[in-house]
């Protein structure tokens, strides 16, 4: 993975196009990633596939509610890479092992639905569980930060 990469890229390649800040949109995504945090605290004990999809699902809407903060949405292909590609944009090479366990989830969630069969351990759902946690709480605080006047209720 290439950290900060520059978005200019990623509107050269076409995966990213602007858009108008939609701080409703921003604020629902994140309200939603805490849900989904929640939710996939939940399942833990009764399944840990489904308590590792909800915890991903909270880092895509968070990671979607962090390319809206900065005018951008994700094209027509590969949106959830282009996600992940452009949450390390943002956040950079101090948060490269955040961003690579992101990236291991999209491709271990993505091989639950294409391999039924590939198992996920409790040990896998936890650690899910706890990068989906650090990202939505570091997320969070830079687009409060970022945009100071907004009152966010997340």
């Amino acid at each position: 993975m290439n950290y900060k990469e520059p978005k200019e890229n990623l509107l050269k390649e076409g995966l990213i196009k602007r858009c108008p800040l939609d701080y409703k949109a921003i604020s629902s995504l994140i309200k939603r990633a805490y849900v989904d945090l929640k939710t996939a605290k939940r399942n833990l004990e009764q399944d840990e596939e489904c308590a590792f999809n909800y915890a991903y699902n909270g880092m895509l809407r968070c990671g979607l509610a962090l390319m809206f903060s900065e005018g951008f949405r994700p094209d027509i292909k590969d949106k959830h890479l282009t996600i992940v590609r452009f949450a390390s944009s943002i956040l950079g090479g101090e948060f490269k092992k955040l961003i690579n366990d992101y990236n291991f989830m999209r491709r271990k969630r993505n091989r639950f639905i294409y391999e039924p069969e590939a198992p996920c351990s409790l040990k896998e759902a936890k650690d899910a569980i706890k990068t989906s946690g650090e990202f939505i709480t570091k997320v969070s605080k830079l687009i409060r930060e970022k945009m100071p006047q907004k009152d966010f209720n997340f």
